[in-house]
């Protein structure tokens, strides 16, 4: 149960349930100008049963809540899913000329199996009286469903997280499936077991590539990473174009988790579970629990030092057009940008001393520390130095851009074109005053909340 903190620590533009608890995005699709997000839910702020929550958005900046969209039934409870709307009716489902909008998601019984939940009013959804499409009794760990339309074989493909590998199914109706590959366990450094897979294409320097993101819960005391490849895409199974080299890690942070993307967007818009699991229960929220990333871009940057590298930059823009006059800060919504060469420590700070530290250091890494940031003893996990002092390599040499994304109780941290991010929940006592550059030089503008 999250615990009441010292003050509202509520995002102002990342979502976050109206109350209650949270977890994986599911079902995120664009469809007529209108933006959803369907997630984990459940009406406490806890873990409980899984429900679908459901929000609407026209800017991926303020969200509708909207009813819950699937709850608990005798198959089990609502584990995560994608969503898509069928255009051509291949499903049947379409009613009045409107196309369906069609749930796979995981029902979490005794056993784990996928089915699926229609709607024309993209509102109220019917559970399929066939579920489920794809019946399981044998593998333990089986879950996630993600569909994408198939650009080779025409209709649907799907991505499905079974145990240490992802499992490739297609279908030209959404109600019958035939498995058509694997992929996996090569990769698999995170020793653990594979969720939320998503597989998409991007171009980089006029050639496609295909990404596979797996998030993976590690056995170890690191604990649950999301990790990318890059390949191909026949139309059957995902092949990765070097399958044992080292880890590539979505977010150096630990705050994003279990993130897919938007359905049927003209550009790649991935988002986030930005709650790490060990303290997600224990943040000092109040009546809601866990948050969402900021909605980020995605493309492919072919870097000097780190190959082929998936970027990641926000979708959107929250604040001012142009940067405000001195480094004060009159609101918790804001954006830092720094620019420079060498080592640098940028640094958040309130009135009672807390402060959040960013930068590039001597060895060249780009590093976020919270460990001086507000609260850190409402869990053990939170303050420890593995989860709260984080700093990766950078892909270039020479000149660094940073970009830092605030609102109220996290933030997100890009670098270099989002070649490596950041994200990081803070629970500062008072809202930070000042940005200042602490160590170094740097070039710094702030952008304040519009």
């Amino acid at each position: 149960m999250s615990t009441q903190g010292i003050r509202d620590f509520r995002p102002e533009v990342h979502y976050t349930a109206e109350k209650g608890w949270i977890n994986d995005p599911n079902g995120l699709t664009y469809v007529d100008g209108t933006y959803h997000l369907f997630a984990q839910y459940y009406p406490e702020p806890r873990k409980g049963p899984k429900h679908w929550s459901h929000a609407v958005s026209q800017d991926l900046l303020h969200w509708q809540h909207l009813p819950v969209a699937l709850a608990p039934d005798e198959l089990g409870a609502m584990f995560s899913g994608s969503a898509v709307v069928d255009r051509e009716n291949a499903s049947g489902f379409g009613a009045g000329g409107k196309a369906p909008m069609v749930l796979m998601y995981t029902a979490h019984g005794e056993h784990e199996q996928q089915c699926i939940a229609y709607s024309t009013d993209y509102v109220h959804f019917t559970k399929y009286a066939g579920n489920p499409v794809i019946p399981n009794t044998e593998i333990r760990n089986f879950r996630d469903p993600k569909v994408f339309p198939n650009p080779i074989r025409g209709g649907w493909s799907m991505a499905l997280a079974a145990h240490d590998r992802v499992h490739f199914y297609a279908s030209q109706d959404l109600r019958h499936w035939e498995k058509t590959g694997e992929f996996g366990p090569e990769g698999n450094f995170m020793e653990g077991v594979w969720e939320c897979p998503d597989l998409f294409p991007l171009t980089v320097g006029g050639t496609e590539k295909w990404v596979l993101l797996v998030s993976m819960t590690r056995r170890t005391e690191e604990g649950p990473r999301t990790q990318y490849f890059t390949g191909s895409f026949d139309g059957d199974t995902f092949r990765c174009d070097t399958p044992y080299e080292p880890t590539k890690l979505l977010d150096q942070g630990y705050d994003d988790y279990a993130g897919v993307t938007f359905s049927h967007t003209p550009s790649r818009i991935f988002m986030g579970w930005a709650t790490y699991p060990r303290y997600a229960e224990d943040t000092p929220t109040g009546e809601y629990c866990c948050t969402m990333t900021l909605p980020r871009r995605l493309s492919l940057a072919d870097t000097p030092k780190g190959g082929l590298r998936l970027a990641a930059m926000p979708a959107v823009w929250a604040y001012e057009s142009a940067p405000q006059e001195g480094l004060a800060l009159s609101r918790e919504l804001f954006c830092v940008k720094a620019r420079g060469e060498g080592p640098a420590t940028l640094r958040l700070e309130n009135g009672r001393g807390q402060h959040l530290d960013f930068g590039v250091n001597e060895a060249g890494e780009v590093f976020l520390d919270r460990s001086q940031a507000g609260a850190v003893d409402f869990n053990p996990d939170f303050g420890a130095p593995r989860f709260s002092q984080l700093a990766a390599a950078r892909y270039y040499d020479g000149a660094w851009e940073l970009e830092l994304h605030f609102d109220r109780s996290i933030c997100e941290l890009y670098a270099d074109g989002g070649t490596l991010v950041f994200t990081q929940a803070v629970y500062p006592d008072e809202p930070y005053t000042q940005a200042m550059v602490a160590q170094g030089q740097a070039r710094v503008e702030v952008y304040a909340a519009s």
